[in-house]
């Protein structure tokens, strides 16, 4: 079985500049590596759900895909292809740009038997369909209903597997540590804050 990564790069307005972020997904199970034309349609495939819950001002800009074996060496980048077009969501004008959805899935148990869990987050910048935003939500004075963090997992459910026949693929986490049968995603109550520019990293 091949395990491969997919990076999908944004950009988006942030702080007086045009500011590139990007997410990244692992997924094993594929029967070899992936032509460079099956590559293609993998990262295009991956681009479309992500456009379908970022709002209309992230720009779709490149995706990558490379096999993932864990060792510089043997790494082999397949594809990157220039990405076009936008979200579809429609930008909240309340939601600060480093605001992110989190998302977790059970993923075992580390050796001393406690869960590990693989996390996801999400700078959509928009709510996705059959989610209210609010005032309160946006100022971490209130969180999301069940009902509510249920929607957003029906959303996020998409990216657990692409592709099909010989191409088809589990999500993983990077070092191919597998989810745990019969669990499911999990949204985080809050929306959560997560660094997206690198200004005065390096001073």
């Amino acid at each position: 079985m091949t395990r491969i990564g997919i990076s999908i790069t944004k950009t988006t307005l942030f702080r007086d500049s045009t500011q590139d972020f990007s997410n990244v997904y692992y997924y094993d199970g594929l029967l070899g590596a992936p032509s460079e034309s099956d590559a293609n349609t993998l990262i295009d495939q991956v681009a479309d759900r992500e456009k379908l819950k970022h709002g209309t001002h992230v720009t779709f800009k490149r995706g990558r895909l490379w096999v993932q074996t864990g060792d510089k060496a043997t790494t082999v980048m397949i594809s990157q292809k220039n990405l076009s077009g936008t979200g579809a969501g429609t930008p909240e004008s309340g939601m600060d740009r480093e605001r992110a959805f989190l998302f977790r899935l059970r993923a075992g148990v580390d050796s001393r038997g406690n869960p590990v869990y693989l996390r996801k987050w999400f700078h959509w910048g928009s709510y996705p369909s059959g989610v209210a935003g609010s005032t309160g939500i946006n100022q971490n004075t209130t969180g999301f209903t069940q009902a509510q963090r249920d929607a957003l997992v029906g959303h996020i459910n998409s990216i657990g597997s692409i592709g099909s026949g010989a191409t088809l693929g589990t999500l993983v986490s990077k070092n191919g540590r597998t989810t745990s049968a019969g669990f499911n995603w999990e949204s985080h109550k809050y929306l959560e804050h997560r660094q997206m520019g690198d200004m005065w990293r390096a001073s």
